[in-house]
């Protein structure tokens, strides 16, 4: 009989625990009303900002042409061979995602078709699949449909340097003073356009560009108010390296749309 009184009060506090798990689920309506709260303000929970510099503007600014221009982009590799010590083991000093920053240009342009040439292989390879009855008859891509460009876009970065500098504030007080620390970060690329017919360089442009760094410690500077550069470790100068070459694209892409050398 105990046992009996036992079993039949575990299985009330079970039926009586579930019920009241079910009274405290959400009902089907609340869960909607709750993800459409979520929906009508997504800035409450996206953590990303848009990844835009003071060029991105001339690029947006741009008027959307009737006809775009087919155009393939090649990788943009560093030409610095800067390298850097990193835990014992040694990584380049200089962004390598210099060619997603231009084909990012480019879109934000809104002047062309660009056609991816870097990752070129990754495309042939879901077109080989379907060659070769690998995929689901009507699906993946179509072959022989492949824009052809009549020109193509490439370069590398050429020069990097982030360095401490220091210049004279003309005063000087009990021996003391007279100059003053600062940084200085400089960046060049060199972007040329070639004719796929003929194989001639239509366009080609060197630029560079620098940014000064404010200090704001012993061995830290403050660029652009947020990008800070620890010269002791070398820490925060990827960051700034990034932000100029980025610049540097955006205002590259808009030269070459300017020059005006390049139709569909």
């Amino acid at each position: 009989m105990e046992i009996l009184m036992i079993g039949l009060l575990a299985l009330g506090l079970l039926l009586g625990g579930a019920a009241n798990h079910q009274a405290t689920l959400p009902q089907p309506t609340e869960i909607v009303q709750e993800m459409e709260a979520v929906l009508a303000a997504p800035e409450d929970v996206l953590m990303s900002e848009i990844n835009v510099t003071t060029a991105s503007q001339l690029l947006a600014a741009l008027p959307e042409p009737e006809e775009k221009i087919p155009i393939a982009i090649y990788a943009i590799t560093d030409s610095t061979g800067q390298f850097k010590a990193d835990g014992g083991a040694s990584s380049t000093v200089v962004t390598q995602g210099a060619t997603e920053m231009l084909i990012t240009a480019l879109q934000r342009s809104r002047q062309f078709v660009v056609l991816d040439r870097v990752r070129f292989g990754d495309l042939i390879n879901e077109q080989n699949l379907v060659a070769s009855n690998r995929v689901v008859p009507g699906q993946g891509p179509e072959l022989g449909a492949l824009i052809g460009p009549k020109y193509m876009i490439s370069g590398s970065i050429t020069e990097y340097q982030v360095s401490k500098e220091t210049r004279g504030i003309g005063l000087i007080i009990g021996g003391k003073g007279g100059t003053q620390e600062y940084a200085k970060a400089t960046v060049a690329l060199d972007l040329r356009v070639t004719h796929l017919s003929t194989g001639e360089v239509i366009w080609a442009e060197s630029l560079r560009g620098e940014i000064i760094g404010e200090k704001v410690g012993v061995q830290l500077f403050s660029f652009l108010g947020k990008n800070i550069v620890e010269f002791e470790t070398g820490s925060g100068k990827q960051q700034v390296i990034n932000l100029v070459v980025r610049t540097l694209l955006e205002e590259a892409v808009f030269k070459l749309v300017q020059s005006k050398v390049l139709v569909p």
